[in-house]
């Protein structure tokens, strides 16, 4: 019996082959159990719990290696995901993502990182189904000079010891001093924090200079072949006059023409980690 589990958030029944097939492979590689959650919610005028139980049901019996199983509920989205640590033992959940769709559903782009906002728990989100695991063969992700940038250390880490991925940290070339004594400081903590662990890495430069650099970084990801992006989120409290009004580097990367999942992390002082 698991004691943690990956979470196939299902908010649109027409994404479930897309969810579940990247969420499967988690629950895989982490070797962790998987949870298909679905909720009712009067805001997103979808179906009942009843109406979506039958494919909930296909669901688990279309995956009988790893023996999912369900969670039909009903209530605020919001509030639900945001107890998935608590009330599912969640580590890590999975949504999918739909440019193309109306704005208040709940897998357009915005509404995702709403409804996650609040998430103490990793999240990745996903535009297209998972053809072939060697997608998640190569990481990328972006250390600056920030320190949430750390924050991404630990998943990292997890993708190269549990699945043996090639890691590689984009970064830009920094001419400020200041900026980049406090890039040199980041890299240096990953440096030992690596090292304890058996973990390598390679480096990326990215040139040039982007109104969002998250944007550019994701751009230059997709270029070398990473499968996947590890970002973090945008702590509301920081937000400046720009972001304010032109919105957050991950408005624009969750929803990137590469189709490149993206795995979000919230900054928070108590996110969750698995217990390895």
């Amino acid at each position: 019996m698991k004691d943690q589990f990956v979470i196939a958030y299902l908010a649109d029944l027409s994404m479930t082959h897309t969810v579940v097939s990247h969420a499967a492979f988690l629950a895989q590689m982490l070797n962790k159990g998987l949870i298909l959650l679905y909720v009712e919610d009067p805001r997103h005028h979808n179906p009942t719990v009843d109406q979506a139980t039958p494919t909930l049901l296909q669901i688990e019996a279309a995956h009988p290696n790893i023996h999912p199983a369900h969670v039909a509920l009903k209530g605020d989205t919001r509030e639900i995901i945001n107890a998935l640590p608590t009330m599912l033992n969640g580590v890590i959940a999975v949504a999918g993502v739909n440019p193309s769709i109306r704005r208040g559903s709940p897998t357009h782009p915005r509404q995702v990182l709403r409804l996650f906002g609040g998430c103490k728990i990793a999240y990745l989100t996903v535009q297209s189904p998972l053809e072939n695991p060697s997608v998640y063969s190569h990481i990328g992700y972006g250390i600056d000079f920030r320190k949430e940038s750390k924050e991404k250390l630990i998943w990292a880490s997890y993708f190269s010891r549990f699945n043996h991925s090639r890691l590689t940290v984009l970064h830009y070339d920094y001419s400020d001093d200041g900026l980049r004594a406090k890039w040199h400081n980041n890299i240096l903590f990953m440096n030992k924090f690596f090292k304890g662990l058996g973990v390598t890495y390679d480096q990326q430069s990215v040139t040039g200079r982007a109104l969002f650099p998250e944007t550019q970084i994701c751009d230059t990801a997709a270029r070398i072949g990473c499968g996947m992006l590890i970002s973090v989120t945008t702590d509301t409290r920081d937000l400046d006059i720009l972001e304010w009004f032109a919105g957050t580097q991950e408005q624009r990367i969750i929803r990137n023409p590469h189709r490149l999942p993206i795995l979000f992390i919230n900054p928070r002082n108590d996110i969750y980690v698995l217990c390895d």
